[in-house]
């Protein structure tokens, strides 16, 4: 098994160790990735319930991704 992981290209290797990873700690990586993303998500719902967070609409989000990955 670990040779057949060797044998992955360096793309599915870090993939294999994304799900893995992701298995093992419900998908945070870590407590302290979850305790910091959980922060940074009450503070995000604070800043937009007040006004305060400015907003841009998914399909303008997508539009510049697709275009800067086909640069």
């Amino acid at each position: 098994m670990y040779r057949d992981a060797l044998a992955l290209s360096e793309e599915e290797r870090e993939e294999l160790l994304r799900l893995l990873t992701m298995q093992a700690d419900d998908g945070w990586g870590s407590p302290e990735i979850k305790q910091a993303w959980m922060e940074e998500i009450a503070r995000r719902e604070k800043l937009y319930a007040e006004g305060k967070m400015k907003t841009i609409p998914a399909e303008q989000v997508f539009a510049e991704a697709r275009r800067l990955l086909d640069e």
